[in-house]
């Protein structure tokens, strides 16, 4: 078996880590994350994906999206390796019925006063899933971990950020902990 193949992507082992902690968690719809590219330009990119699921919180039930897409539009990044990466965007959306209670897209931009300057500027979005195992110790609001890191499959260098969205829509942000 080929080297490649044996290693994982950081970006798949982050976002979908707090699920495998917890077997008897329900498991969302999920899309692995590999590389992609494009070969005019030889900017790589992470692959798109999209996790989705219901919770159900003060006996209402939720359903929430979680998406890390690759954006063109935005300048590439060179990694600590050198190699260019396509920025990545994390889009985060909870709905209760028809009505939308958050939505919201994430940039490593809006992250810089969690994320130290420097760890940011060679990184991207690398991650985002529903982290289970804060929901156990608190069922009134909903909880992500967003990841920002280096997109390169073989690096372990990321800075995962917890987001806590109310039932009201209000949201904070902190760095995470007890992964």
């Amino acid at each position: 078996i080929p080297m490649k193949t044996l290693k994982t992507s950081v970006a798949v082992l982050l976002t979908l880590m707090t699920i495998a902690c917890n077997s008897n968690q329900p498991k969302p719809t999920e899309q692995t994350t590999t590389l992609q590219g494009s070969v005019e330009t030889g900017i790589q990119a992470l692959r798109d994906y999209t996790l989705q699921d219901t919770i159900t919180i003060g006996g209402r039930l939720y359903n929430y999206t979680c998406t890390l897409a690759h954006d063109e539009t935005l300048p590439s990044i060179i990694n600590p390796q050198g190699a260019e990466y396509y920025e990545s965007q994390v889009c985060i959306a909870i709905r209760r019925d028809s009505t939308d209670v958050f939505k919201k897209v994430f940039h490593k931009n809006n992250l810089r006063e969690y994320v130290p300057a420097q760890f940011l500027k060679n990184s991207t979005m690398v991650g985002v899933n529903y982290n289970f195992n804060k929901r156990d110790e608190d069922r009134s609001a909903f909880y992500f971990i967003i990841t920002v890191g280096d997109p390169d499959v073989t690096s372990d260098m990321v800075y995962p950020l917890e987001l806590k969205v109310a039932t009201d829509g209000s949201y904070s942000l902190k760095k995470a902990e007890n992964l």
